[in-house]
């Protein structure tokens, strides 16, 4: 099997996008969606999930989209970590079963989501998020500090 890859410079683009980082209380991804559009005026709906594979293994994470047709921009909500797959160990211990987690953005394992934007969110909504108590921490996220390979992550299906 052949295996094709891409070489992509930082000012491509396919970059050019704003990510927000949360830190949440809550950690089911549609528990967190739900709380964001009840106290956002979103509409995230689910969609494909992100695979990546590594070592044989498919890691995924869940991906919600809304577009806001107020300034006509594509908003998507990205899980920073994987759903847990169970690895199988064949050497007959008593820990036969692995559970393994993925972080898809390793440079900022301490946030549990990203909001990822065509463009800036108005100020409303930041004094918005200020406000809501499940949400521990967030912040704007600088992507020249996300290494090359880890920013593809970012790059979703459609």
């Amino acid at each position: 099997m052949k295996t094709y890859s891409l070489d992509w410079d930082i000012d491509d683009p396919i970059f050019n996008f704003n990510l927000l980082g949360f830190n949440s209380y809550i950690s089911k991804d549609y528990d967190f969606v739900f709380y964001l559009n009840k106290n956002c005026n979103f509409n995230f709906k689910r969609v494909n999930d992100q695979q990546i594979i590594e070592n044989g293994i498919t890691y995924v994470f869940s991906i919600f989209r809304f577009f806001l047709e107020k300034t006509e921009q594509k908003i998507e909500l990205i899980s920073n970590f994987s759903y847990p797959q169970i690895i199988i160990n064949d050497n007959n211990s008593f820990f036969d079963k692995i559970e393994k987690v993925k972080i898809l953005i390793p440079e900022y394992n301490y946030f549990n989501y990203f909001l990822k934007s065509d463009s800036l969110l108005d100020d409303e909504f930041y004094i918005n998020l200020e406000n809501l108590k499940k949400i521990c921490k967030f912040n704007k996220i600088n992507i020249d500090k996300i290494k090359i390979k880890n920013l593809e992550n970012l790059i979703l299906p459609t």
